[in-house]
């Protein structure tokens, strides 16, 4: 079985920002508030998601790890795959600079770790990724452990 972190560098941030509160309310010693805030705090920032890839018995799991310690998510079963690929996908999305009524145009990139799904023109989605260089050793683990063939369709 082969587990994949995704990232959580916000769940760093806004657990640091939950635990300032904390740290006030236990620091006058008002224990009703202080620890039921920290351990929230202490919630949000060891929390994780994270995919697991059971080649064996053919499934695909999505779970959200709480404390770093309880997974919560589900299964599924995973088709007849012939090969695994990474494809680069961009788009142009207009967002909106702070209600000003004024656009501005990001372009959104990401690499796509995807399935070849037998007798089906769709893949299935494994991983999408920010970086190139995770991407490539994520798909590299995941077809070293799944015995599948690797094709990188961003070069």
């Amino acid at each position: 079985m082969l587990k994949i972190a995704l990232p959580r560098t916000r769940n760093y941030v806004l657990g640091a920002f939950i635990f300032a509160f904390p740290f006030y309310t236990l620091f006058n010693k008002e224990l009703y508030f202080g620890i039921p805030s920290l351990l929230l705090a202490i919630c949000t920032a060891t929390t994780y998601n994270y995919i697991a890839l059971d080649f064996a018995d053919g499934y695909k799991g999505e779970f959200t790890c709480l404390f770093g310690l309880i997974p919560l998510g589900g299964w599924e079963r995973l088709p007849a795959i012939n090969h695994l690929f990474i494809k680069h996908f961009s788009e142009l999305v207009k967002d909106e600079i702070s209600d000003s009524s004024i656009y501005q145009t990001l372009k959104q990139q990401r690499y796509l770790i995807m399935f070849a799904v037998s007798n089906s023109s769709e893949g299935m989605l494994a991983v999408q990724v920010q970086d190139i260089n995770r991407a490539r050793n994520i798909a590299q683990s995941i077809a070293t452990t799944g015995a599948l063939e690797l094709r990188d369709y961003t070069r």
